[in-house]
Order: structure tokens, then sequence, then C-alpha cells
């Protein structure tokens, strides 16, 4: 294949309209490009399949809340792709916004694809033809919802626009993927159409074919995530991609099959899910079937809908709707503290002490550039000076053993931050999953460790930063600057979940154990290590609000 002449081709993302009704009931009026498919907006998907493949001059169009989706946009993708936002009235058809986009594009080829839809085909390869282009597929629903057309010789003939059509093996849907190989033509026909005129795509490819054919291709996988139907297949479809070594889906995709190497781990999953009362049972998915002997494995009920962390991240819902979610979350807390259990001392120490100081060991072993932070008294945390480790790890010693408390030695789940709690928004239902399976001895542990979790989500910025939504530099003089992005409603919620804590627990004591969390979390992200340097500051940050007096 010849090397694409990427100069000469700009990539336009169709993103301005807003998702429709129904998936508006899961995530709020957004934009369609963020809809989170399994942790990642779908434009992200959509511009890191160009970045590998090459392509970096890419505009967006935007309209319905731009300013959200263009905030998101920038900060996971900033030095790394020349992006370009155009403004265009949302509420007229996508033609108006390639109407409108074609004013400032100066390239000789244009690949235009929709902001909902995912294509596996190799664009680089599309972006080369010398010919126009477009995707098709036959496998689409009925025809008066889509633009379908007929083909003589892989050349498009007719074009109907949702129309009443008799199903026909005949008819070939276009997936949402254009290649136009002449811009000064495209503008040409763009400029006979009126700015007041409501313009669909299919109307420029009809123009522009009296002058110039166009190829089609078949679309190898693509999924169109604007509908609700599409966009649970879709979810599930990346799921089975993903994780093809450890999940698998039973035949009628209404059940996962969870398998793991470290067999352990899963073993103590399993029986966490098996010894839980029926109370607790009811907030997790139905287990199908399990075993623990050689080959273990659980089968669970599969749960569609989406995670806080895709919501929290993600949606567009009031800062009313996250406060009745920390209530709940707070009410699912004592569900799990009304069953006692007995935790030692030895436990505490073991977990939020000796663990921290065996992964910094782990971590200053494998990285130099750690080794050397680590030695140091003080480190510099965005221009404030901070204690380091090695000044305050005596004082947590001392306040780990001051912060043991019966009341809350119980069942709890282990690993409560938001990407291991789905949420039905219409239904108000949750479903914890992916639980720890083993907190010290046994499935009892104390419950201060997952409120500690839930608050290194919400306050502690954790799933923003795995999602890489943060910008972080670092120098060999220990300084250390940082941001994270924050949603709108960011420090409501984080004040609505310190006023529930400060209810019933010491914020000191929440607050220390999220740092050791975000600290002890090292080296298990050694291959990235912008956000290590994060996580430590957050970290670190953390643990000096309560020893840092200097």
């Amino acid at each position: 294949m010849k090397h694409l002449d990427a100069e000469n081709v700009r990539v336009l993302i169709l993103s301005a309209g807003k998702i429709d009704n129904e998936l508006e009931k899961i995530f709020g009026k957004i934009p369609s490009g963020l809809i989170p498919i399994n942790g990642k907006p779908v434009i992200f998907r959509i511009i890191d399949k160009l970045l590998d493949e090459g392509i970096k001059k890419i505009s967006i169009t935007v309209g319905y809340k731009k300013e959200i989706l263009e905030k998101i946009v920038i900060e996971q993708y900033k030095n790394r792709c020349k992006l370009e936002f155009i403004t265009t009235e949302f509420e007229k058809p996508p033609g108006n916004s390639i109407k409108t986009a074609m004013k400032y594009c100066f390239e000789k080829k244009l690949l235009i694809i929709l902001g909902d839809t995912l294509i596996d085909n190799n664009l680089t390869e599309l972006a080369d033809n010398v010919k126009n282009c477009v995707l098709t597929s036959q496998e689409f629903g009925e025809t008066r919802n889509w633009c379908v057309i007929t083909k003589k010789d892989s050349i498009i003939d007719e074009i109907f626009d949702k129309k009443e059509l008799h199903k026909d093996e005949k008819y070939h849907a276009l997936v949402g993927c254009y290649f136009f190989s002449d811009t000064d033509l495209l503008k040409n026909v763009l400029d006979k159409f009126a700015d007041d005129e409501k313009l669909e795509i299919s109307s420029i490819i009809k123009k522009i074919k009296d002058q110039n054919e166009f190829q089609t291709e078949l679309a190898q996988k693509w999924h169109d995530v604007g509908h609700l139907e599409n966009y649970f297949s879709t979810k599930q479809f990346i799921l089975k991609t993903r994780y093809f070594n450890s999940l698998q889906f039973d035949d009628l995709g209404k059940n996962v099959i969870k398998t793991s190497k470290n067999k352990e781990k899963l073993i103590d999953e399993i029986n966490w899910y098996k010894e839980i009362p029926e109370e607790i049972s009811k907030l997790v998915p139905n287990i199908v079937d399990s075993t623990i002997e050689d080959e273990p494995f659980i089968k669970l009920e599969y749960i569609k809908n989406p995670t806080l962390s895709e919501l929290w991240l993600y949606s567009d819902f009031p800062s009313d709707f996250w406060k009745e979610i920390i209530q709940d979350l707070f009410d699912i807390i004592q569900k799990f503290r009304g069953y006692r259990e007995s935790v030692t001392k030895e436990e505490y120490n073991s977990i939020y002490f000796q663990k921290t100081i065996d992964r910094i060991d782990e971590l200053i072993r494998d990285n130099k550039i750690f080794k050397e932070i680590f030695k140091q008294d003080f480190i510099s945390v965005n221009g404030k000076k901070l204690k380091n480790w090695i000044l305050i790890k005596d004082e947590i010693r001392k306040k780990i053993n001051t912060m043991y408390n019966e009341d809350d030695n119980c069942l709890i789940h282990g690993d409560l931050y938001f990407s291991n709690i789905l949420y039905d928004s219409e239904k108000k239902i949750f479903k914890l999953i992916d639980p720890r399976g083993r907190w010290g001895n046994g499935i009892a542990g104390d419950i201060k460790y997952d409120i500690a979790k839930i608050r290194h989500s919400v306050v502690g910025c954790f799933d923003t930063i795995t999602n890489g939504l943060y910008s972080v530099k670092y120098n060999e003089k220990n300084e250390i600057n940082f941001n994270v992005f924050e949603s709108k409603n960011y420090q409501i919620i984080c004040d609505e979940l310190d006023k529930n804590i400060k209810r019933n627990w010491d914020l000191d004591d929440i607050k220390m154990i999220e740092g050791l969390l975000f600290i002890s979390m090292l080296p298990l992200h050694k291959d990235n290590f912008e956000r290590q340097i994060t996580f430590y500051s957050v970290g670190i940050q953390r643990l000096n609000e309560i020893f840092g007096n200097m």
C-alpha cells in the first residue's frame, strides 16, 4: 500500500447534535460524541483510531453543549493532533454542518465520520482513494430509518433517504463514513444549496455523483451507538473484544463468564458472592453458575447499565442527581455495616501500612525516578512544598492504630469505586461488581476502606485520571505540576460527599486511607509514568492535609 499523503487529507467528525431521547434518560442531555462505551466516549474511540493510523488533521463540528465536548476533547488530546472545532447549527441536518465546515477545509481530500459511529475499516486506505467512496452494509433495520443505495459494479446507482421500501438484497445502507476525493468539487456543489436549506448528506452525494462517481466499500464491522439498542450491543461487543481472555458471553448474551489467570483472587471473589447475605445479594448481579475447582469461573447475569464512572465523567445531570446518588451510596454502606464481623488490628496494619510499604519497595526497585523521589524529605506539588513519605510514614502508622473501630468492622465490598458500580438512572438501581473478595483474612474488613474508595473516585479523581483527563509535568528538582479535569458539579458533590462522611466518621481517617490508596497503587500503573506521577501527587497532597504541618 502506498503511503498516505496525510497533509492533503482532513478528517471531519460530525458531533454537533444531541443524543436521542432514550439515551438521554441514561446520560442526561449531552452531545452525541460523548456517549461513553465501556469507559471511553465514542469520539475518543474515533480519534484514537485516526491517530493510530497516522491521521492527525482532525476537525470536529460542535453545537449542542459545545463547551462540554470541547473541554473534554481538548483535555484528552492537546499536543497530540491538529484539532479544530467548528461551530454549526445543531438543529439542522448533518449536511448543513458539512457546508459550514468546508469554509475551514483547505486540504484536497476530506474524510467524514459521524460522531456516534465506530468503523473497523482501515481509514488510511479509504482516504488514499483517488475516487469518492462510501462505506455500506446490508446489516440494517427498516429502510425508513436509513439512507440506502443500490449499486452497479460497486458504484452508487440510486439513493433513497429514509424511504419506506420493500426490503430487498439490492439495498445497502450508508453507515456513516464518507470520503470525498475532490474538496473543490464538494465546495462548488455545496455553494448551490441555500444557507437556510435543510441539507442531508444524501443530497450532497446525489449532486456530486452527477459529475464524479462514488465507489462503495463494504463496512467490515461498524457500530451506530446513537440509538439505545445499538448502544447496548456495541458495549457488549467491545467488552468481549477487550477482555476476550477473561470474559465470555453465553450464546444469548444474557450472562457473562469470568475467568482469571490469578485463580486465587478469583476464588476469593467467588466465595464472597456465595457468602454474602440475601440483603446484599440484591445489590449484585445474579450468580448463574460457578466453580472453585481446577479451572475456576463465575457466570453472572450481564448488567448492561453504565458505570457511575461513565456518568460522572461524561453525563450531564444536575447536582441534585449526584447528591441523591451520594446519599444512596451511604445507605448501601450502612447495609454492609449492619453485618458486623471480627477484624483484627493486625489486619488494619497489614492492609493500610505494610501493603503500602511493600508496594513502595516494589516501585523504587523498578523505577529510578521514583527511587530518587522517595529519598527526598520534601516535594513540590503545584508550587506548594509538601512533606514526603519519609517524614510522615511514622505518623501514619500511629494513626492506623488509633482509627481501629469495631463498629466499622463488617462485611465490605473492598473495591467500591465508581467503575465497579453500575447504575440504572431511570429505575435508580445500583449493581456492585468485581468485589475484592478478601480484605485481610476473609470477606470482612474496615468499612472506611470502601468509603475511601468512593472518595478517591470523586475528590481524588481516580477515574478521571485513568481515563486520561489530566496533564502533568515533573522535573528533576522534585517539582510536580499537574491538573485534572473537573466536571461542573465537582466541588458541590465533593462537599456533599464529605458532609455525609462527617456524620459517622472522622474525615481525616478517610482522607488518610484515600492517600494510601493512591500511593499503594503506583507499581500497578508502571505502564504509564505520567499517570503514576499524578497518582503520587494526589496521594501526597491528601496525606499532607492531615500530616503536613511544618
